[in-house]
Parts: structure tokens; C-alpha cells; sequence
């Protein structure tokens, strides 16, 4: 199942502080997530850490103070929420990301979200102005797996060959047993 995600793209290189700045400034609410350049690489490893960060919110016992920031954190496969924000946001040089947008996760014990068409059709209008409030462009690309953007996360890549999806969302899992 797909999840939410709109990748952006900027003309010029851009500056993380200024993009981040923005992005708080404009994003429609707490569940949109701002990530730079290669870090969302397939739907399996965006699902398992908002799952995993559902379920610690559940139990009431999150490491970070905003169901984002524990998304972040799982996403980057760190224990650290300071590190997760070094690993996973925009840095400066990055001319594209995606803006991530956090289904709920109350009252979902078992099973994943899965926005309406509608809704959806609302995140693309609350994407598209926020793409213009911050001057770039949404751009139709799908995630993909990459050495750069998995090396960003903090993972080790000895061959290039050996990076999929399996490889991400062991990644975000391995964030569980570091805290």
C-alpha cells in the first residue's frame, strides 16, 4: 500500500535550516514530516516505522515528544532524536525530498490506514500550496532504493547490489532495539 508522499524538488540547492524554517511555518498540520534527499526510499520502510512509532505512542512510552519526531527516529534507525533529525532532514545542498504525511494512528490496533480517495485528493491541494509557500515543485518520482540516501540513514553499504527494501525496514526495526 502506497504511503502518503509527495516528493518536492528545488531549482537551487537549499539551505536545511531555511527549508525546515519554511516547512513548520506552512505545513497544514503536525502530521506532515519534511525529509531531504534520499532518505524515503520504499513504502514497506515509511509504513514500518510509522508503524512502529503508532505502537509506542499506543503504550505510552515514546522516546521523542511528538508522534513525528518518533517516526523520525525510527525512519533513521536511531535511538537519538537528535540524530534522527541530523539523518533524516533536509541538509544544506538538497534540491529535492518528500513531504511525508503521518496518517492517524488512534484506534488502529491491527490494521494500516488507508486514505480515501477524497482525502487523498485533499493532501495533493494541501501539498501543492504547500509546495508554493516553500518554492519548489511536486514532482511525479517514485521512491527508490539508493546508496546515498541509505548511507544518510546511517547504514553501512559494502555492495551496492545488497540494498532493497528489506535491507530499509530492518533498519528502521533495529531503532526497537536500541532504546
Amino acid at each position: 500500500m502506497p504511503f502518503p508522499h509527495f516528493v518536492w524538488q528545488s531549482a537551487e540547492p537549499q539551505k536545511g535550516s531555511e527549508m525546515t524554517k519554511l516547512f513548520l511555518e506552512h505545513r497544514p498540520n503536525d502530521r506532515w514530516v519534511l525529509v531531504g534527499q534520499g532518505v524515503a526510499q520504499c513504502h514497506a520502510q515509511l509504513w514500518t516505522a510509522w508503524n512502529s512509532a503508532a505502537r509506542r505512542q499506543r503504550r505510552n512510552n515514546s522516546l521523542a515528544r511528538s508522534f513525528d519526531a518518533e517516526f523520525l527516529r525510527y525512519l533513521s534507525g536511531t535511538h537519538h532524536v537528535s540524530e534522527a533529525f541530523k539523518r533524516a532532514g533536509v541538509r544544506n545542498g538538497d534540491s529535492n525530498g518528500c513531504f511525508l504525511v503521518l496518517p492517524a494512528w488512534q484506534g488502529l490496533e491491527s490494521s494500516l490506514p488507508n486514505p480515501s480517495e477524497e482525502e487523498m485528493l485533499t493532501l495533493t491541494k494541501q501539498a501543492d500550496s504547500l509546495a508554493a509557500s516553500m518554492e519548489v515543485l511536486l514532482i511525479e518520482n517514485p521512491l527508490e532504493c539508493n546508496i546515498a540516501g541509505a548511507e544518510r540513514l546511517g547504514l553501512s553499504i559494502e555492495a551496492p547490489s545488497s540494498l532493497n527494501c528489506d535491507v530499509l525496514v530492518g533498519h528502521v526495526v533495529s531503532a526497537e532495539f536500541n532504546s
